[in-house]
């Protein structure tokens, strides 16, 4: 299985063939979709040695393969964490040079999703189709929390193209994040409707940890409560064989600090102004909250960082920065297992050792992979 999500063949002239809808070990016929002179893409239009680890998607949308959300929705919850746990050994190997990577995924309740972004077609929700832009109407969604799910359905979101929908994991209050026109928006009267571009001070609440958190309409915050719980649990394991205080760089609205490292946490990194104001609501008065990109900061001493970048990873200049705070003890929380093998060997140039990692489930029934690291000098 690729880091993409789909499997990886060869054709009979050698050059390599990526298939949605395939499973590993799979034999099946394939229509193939866009070929270029070192690899092709295609999907499986009919399985002919099927997999014991391929299950009936739950949702029609994925059955009929025109979502493009949930791709992994037709393998077994089970297989799905073997599959993503070998694509982080694969990369951790490959692009970061170590060589016997040691990496385990905890099993927890999965959980829907309290935060969707849907494409709005006529007023109603729906989804893109995958590797498109086109886009179908959803008539329901089997991914996300049943109270975002009958807003998807039965929502009317005027003349938007795009909306965000939210719920707070724990107090379930809802949110949607239109670009359109708020007043043209009907849904329940206890939702809260708010313009993207010009939200005010509008905001959900997330439990997460034992801790209630301020998340504003232009704050990120993760994709479930089932899996934001496990994310905190996977830094705080790592954590428990550090030193030192803590500085959480990236640190959002400040959770995985506030829900990980308790008092320990002195200082919190981030540079979105709505994630800032949000994190010194919920830290504590002793955490310094500073409004800076994490390359531009500069480093003072701390015995452990924990660090949360986006998709593309930490990169040199943000290495030089932990390097700056001679810490000995780094949580790494990557979005993307190929940046996390990049970030592992560029660290090793530095003196990080890569310990462990924990494939996290952020996201069931899909090939995307979150993983916490712990790297040691």
């Amino acid at each position: 299985m690729a880091t993409g999500g789909e499997a990886v063949a060869r054709l009979d002239d050698g050059r390599v063939i990526f298939v949605q809808g395939a499973l590993a070990d799979e034999a099946v016929v394939v229509e193939i979709t866009e070929a270029k002179k070192r690899f092709a893409r295609g999907v499986a239009v009919a399985i002919t040695e099927r997999s014991a680890h391929r299950v009936e998607p739950s949702c029609v949308h994925a059955a009929s393969g025109e979502c493009g959300g949930c791709d992994w929705m037709h393998i077994t919850a089970a297989q799905q964490r073997f599959y993503k746990e070998a694509i982080v050994v694969e990369q951790l190997q490959r692009l970061g040079d170590v060589a016997q990577p040691n990496v385990s995924s905890p099993v927890f309740d999965r959980g829907h999703r309290t935060t969707v972004r849907c494409s709005v077609v006529a007023g109603q929700a729906g989804y893109r189709t995958r590797r498109s832009e086109l886009s179908f109407n959803a008539s329901e969604c089997a991914a996300a929390d049943p109270a975002l799910e009958s807003l998807i359905v039965d929502g009317d979101f005027g003349d938007a193209s795009e909306v965000t929908l939210r719920i707070g994991a724990g107090t379930g209050e809802r949110m949607v994040i239109t670009n359109g026109d708020p007043a043209r928006v009907v849904v329940p009267d206890e939702v809260q409707v708010v313009a993207g571009d010009s939200p005010g001070n509008a905001a959900v609440h997330y439990q997460v940890a034992g801790r209630i958190f301020r998340v504003s309409a232009q704050s990120f915050f993760q994709t479930s409560g089932a899996g934001a719980e496990a994310l905190v649990a996977a830094v705080e394991r790592s954590l428990a064989t550090a030193e030192g205080d803590v500085v959480d760089l990236y640190a959002g609205v400040g959770l995985l600090g506030a829900g990980a490292a308790n008092d320990r946490l002195r200082c919190a990194v981030e540079s979105n102004p709505s994630s800032v104001a949000d994190a010194r609501h919920n830290l504590a008065s002793q955490v310094q909250v500073v409004g800076s990109r994490v390359e531009r900061w500069s480093p003072t001493p701390f015995g452990t960082v924990i660090a949360d970048p986006a998709r593309r990873g930490l990169a040199k200049d943000c290495v030089a920065v932990i390097d700056g705070t001679g810490a000995s003890h780094l949580v790494l929380v990557s979005c993307d297992p190929a940046s996390l093998g990049r970030d592992a060997g560029l660290l090793a140039q530095t003196g990080w050792e890569h310990q462990h990692a924990e494939v996290i489930d952020m996201f069931p029934d899909t090939s995307r992979i979150e993983v916490v690291s712990t790297f040691v000098r």
